[in-house]
This record gives structure tokens, C-alpha cells and sequence, in this order.
């Protein structure tokens, strides 16, 4: 594979508006093009690929698209990203119960997070949680996964107007780590590259990890996060050989985990 310079004045790019795409879709899809092999670089939400590339970057996005539920034509009235609203459950449609009476309230309220999130009808009863029985698989997965501590509820942590309720970072403070080092691996110097990592820094202790993320984890992605960022400020002159190997150490760290 030939070197492609996405900064060559010369380079004949396609570029891809993906400006209605989170975050977490965006680190999807840079997983994605790395796995093909697709040579590629972000102009702010714009991803860019080589001309020659278009017809396999077209495919790895309509997969991703698919796999994600991404509409690539939302809506006029649907918002991006918003956190879908519950659905009832139908009269007369068989049901399953769950006691979830010994739950702490936390995993209970997770768990109606979980079920918004993948649209599936429910009613609480008390403590006791109804779902439809043709849910019942995904439901008992959801119950598993939140059971072993490996749920990351997004909207725990906040009050009522969804304003935080502590100085733990985003979630998602860790695919901004991870879209940054995608980028710096490539170019150390790719400037939006550069200031995800400058925001993911600013709000990012050692010693507090955001909600969800186990310590080990964080405390990794801190190490090489600083790394690489003391590579890109040297007093002299950037070293940019240190910075593409704690960019590249970091995307391998972040990269299952986002």
C-alpha cells in the first residue's frame, strides 16, 4: 500500500459529511476503514479518503451504517442522538416478570436506560420489571451484563435536567482519546487530531475515571494519552517518531474497548 498524504495540494480526495454522526459511530467507523485497510484522515467531522478508494470506503460505510441503524438521511423531525422515549408494552401481549426486588435502585434505573435505549416495551410493577416474552433473550442479556458491572449507563451520574452530578469525565471522553490517537498515529501533527486530544487532557484524572470505565483502563489511556502529548510539546521541536508510538500504543489500547 503507497503512502497517501492527505495534505498534498495534488491529492485527488473524496470527502464524507459526517457531521450527524456521534462520536461512538465516528470511532466505529475509523475501526472499520482500518480493518479494510483504507487509507483515510478527518477534516473536523469530514472523513477523506484517496479517489481510488471511494468504491471500498462507500461499502465499509454502508456496513457500518447498517450494523449502527445509522439513517443517513434523517428525518426533519428526528433529532441525532437523542435518547429515544419509552415504549409501553401492548394489552394483551404475553409477558415476562423479573423480581428485581434485591437490585440496588442504581442497576434498576440502569436497566431502564438499557431497555430505552434498545427500544424494548416495558412496565415496571413496583420493583418487578415486565417485558414482552419475545424480548425475553435480549432482556436477560441486558440483565446479565448490567449484573457483572459491564453496562456503561450513559445517562447515570446526571440529575433530572441531565446536568452532571459530580466532576467524573463523559463516557465519552474515551472515544475522544480514541478518534484522536486514529488521527495522530497517522499524522502527529493532524490539527482536529490535536485538539480532541487537547479535550480529552483537560478534563481527564488518573485517578477518576469516568463511569463505566474500569481503573486499569483509564489509568493506561492517561499514561499514553500523556505521552503523547509530551512528545508533541518537546521544548525544541515535536518528536513526532515518540508521538506516532504512543498514538498507535494508545488506538491499540482503546480500540476494543470503544
Amino acid at each position: 500500500m503507497t503512502d497517501w498524504n492527505p495534505n498534498d495540494p495534488d491529492a485527488t480526495r473524496v470527502y464524507y459529511d459526517l457531521s450527524a454522526w456521534t462520536f461512538d459511530q465516528q470511532a466505529e467507523l475509523a475501526a472499520a476503514m482500518a480493518d479494510a485497510e483504507i487509507q483515510h484522515s478527518w477534516d473536523d467531522t469530514e472523513l477523506m479518503v484517496p479517489e481510488d478508494s471511494e468504491q471500498a470506503a462507500d461499502l465499509v460505510i454502508a456496513e457500518v451504517e447498517g450494523r449502527l441503524g445509522i439513517d443517513s438521511e434523517p428525518a426533519a423531525n428526528e433529532v441525532v442522538g437523542e435518547h429515544p422515549a419509552p415504549i409501553a408494552l401492548t394489552d394483551g401481549v404475553p409477558t415476562t416478570e423479573y423480581d428485581l426486588d434485591e437490585w440496588p435502585a442504581a442497576d434498576r434505573q440502569a436497566l431502564t436506560h438499557a431497555l430505552e435505549g434498545a427500544s424494548i416495551p416495558f412496565n415496571w410493577d413496583g420493583n418487578v420489571v415486565l417485558v414482552g416474552t419475545g424480548d425475553e433473550s435480549i432482556v436477560e442479556a441486558l440483565l446479565d451484563e448490567i449484573e457483572r458491572g459491564e453496562y456503561v449507563d450513559l445517562d447515570a451520574g446526571t440529575d433530572g435536567d441531565g446536568d452532571a452530578a459530580s466532576t467524573q469525565p463523559p463516557p465519552e471522553v474515551l472515544t475522544t482519546f480514541f478518534l484522536a490517537s486514529e488521527r495522530l498515529r497517522r499524522d502527529p501533527l493532524d490539527p482536529d487530531g490535536l485538539e480532541q486530544l487537547l479535550l480529552a487532557t483537560d478534563v481527564a484524572e488518573p485517578e477518576q475515571p469516568p463511569f463505566g470505565v474500569q481503573p486499569r483502563l483509564w489509568q493506561q489511556t492517561c499514561e499514553l494519552a500523556d505521552q503523547l502529548a509530551d512528545a508533541l510539546v518537546d521544548d525544541d521541536e515535536p518528536d513526532l517518531d515518540a508521538a506516532k508510538t504512543a498514538a498507535e500504543a494508545l488506538y491499540d489500547l482503546l480500540r476494543p474497548n470503544v
